[in-house]
């Protein structure tokens, strides 16, 4: 969440330690002295540019959800076909989910407590990134590149795809284990499994 190439802010860097505490303990397992004490920095500086432990969570939730937003609008929205952009979404949000894992554990406790503080801003920017996938595999329909289908689900389908295999990466679960290949690899398998299914037989 910082500035590239540039030193972390105050409020960087306590939104980098918020977040992967968070990630790992959850909302509720975190104070804000812990915070601070992981981040060698006071409390009163975290109040100062936070209201409260939950303005704190959120904020890293939605600033979280919205790196994601931002590699998927800068892929799907690309003058390239309807093939070539779902190709680099893929990757791109691969790749970003690979480097930010923590950030990953963190929108998976976010949404795994319908209870918590921030589950509806998750799935309403999942949502919005699964709306654009569809406008493109819709524009594939159109021009003949896929086939007929209905886009939505095929929308969903490939956002469950991405985020499952890459959940089970994030949390070291068996799937992740044994799935073969880098990001890079998994990426255009999963490509082109998904590619298959619903491209344009003629």
């Amino acid at each position: 969440m910082a500035s590239d190439g540039a030193t972390p802010s105050a409020r960087e860097r306590i939104l980098a330690v918020a977040g992967a505490l968070f990630a790992d303990g959850g909302f509720d397992a975190v104070s804000v002295a812990d915070i601070a004490s992981a981040g060698g920095i006071s409390t009163g500086l975290i109040y100062y540019h936070f209201k409260d432990k939950q303005t704190l969570y959120e904020t890293v939730v939605r600033e979280s959800i919205h790196l994601f937003e931002g590699v998927a609008v800068e892929a799907l929205s690309a003058d390239s076909a309807p093939e070539v952009r779902l190709r680099e979404f893929i990757a791109a949000y691969m790749r970003l989910l690979e480097g930010h894992e923590a950030l990953m554990r963190l929108l998976i406790r976010s949404i795994s407590d319908p209870r918590g503080p921030a589950p509806r801003h998750v799935l309403m920017r999942s949502s919005a990134i699964v709306d654009r996938v569809q406008a493109v595999i819709e524009e594939g329909v159109a021009t003949g590149a896929f086939r007929s289908l209905d886009a939505h689900m095929a929308a969903t389908a490939l956002f469950a795809l991405i985020n499952t295999l890459m959940t089970a990466r994030v949390l070291d679960a068996p799937l992740g284990q044994r799935a073969g290949g880098d990001i890079e690899q998994q990426a255009a398998f999963m490509t082109d499994l998904f590619l298959g299914g619903i491209q344009s037989c003629s």
